[in-house]
């Protein structure tokens, strides 16, 4: 891992006000001049790269962001239905961007690292083997979500039906051969 650069090194408290200067929309200039008023120095290159970060970083949030309500508008609403499959797409994702990447500076950490490391080769195989399981347990889980909805709302149904036959004096016998032909529920 690389050194830290000189913005990373400043105290939480500093970057904090860097943060909120970038996002008020200030230029390096106006960020610099802060900085300068609370006695910090930092070069303009220094700033420059970390708000290219900054940047950088937050674009990679809003497409997550973005990803994340593309799947809840496809797939529902269903809390663990939603994070699995949001991981889901991520790792696939990245394993796509990993391959798809052009460029020397993309290649470098990329596919690159993988030639000639069969350990990475295995490492990505590994990542590809549990994102095949989750989708397979995040199927899993939709389908026992749907029969424990099913079979709920069939007793529910039988019940009423019990019910109804009861109120309009229907022998017990018919009540059971209706509900057992309607609703598949044997008595």
């Amino acid at each position: 891992m690389g050194r830290k650069g000189t913005v990373d090194r400043l105290g939480p408290e500093v970057r904090d006000a860097i943060g909120r200067l970038l996002d008020g929309g200030r230029t390096l200039d106006e960020v610099l001049a802060h900085l300068e008023a609370m006695d910090v120095a930092v070069s303009r290159s220094a700033l420059g790269r970390y708000a290219q970060r900054l940047a950088t970083a937050g674009e990679k949030l809003k497409r997550s962001r973005t990803v994340a309500e593309a799947l809840v508008r496809r797939y529902g609403e269903g809390a663990e239905s939603k994070t699995a499959r949001l991981n889901i797409e991520l790792v696939h994702g990245a394993i796509l961007d990993l391959f798809m990447a052009e460029g020397d500076d993309v290649d470098e950490g990329g596919k690159a690292a993988l030639r000639g490391n069969p350990q990475g080769a295995m490492m990505l195989a590994k990542a590809l083997e549990h994102l095949t399981k989750a989708s397979r347990h995040d199927v899993e889980f939709i389908e026992r979500a749907e029969k424990r909805a099913a079979t709920k709302a069939t007793a529910e149904a039988a019940s009423r039906a019990a019910d109804a036959a009861k109120q309009k004096g229907m022998s017990r016998e018919t009540a059971e051969f209706i509900k057992a032909q309607v609703l598949g529920v044997a008595a």
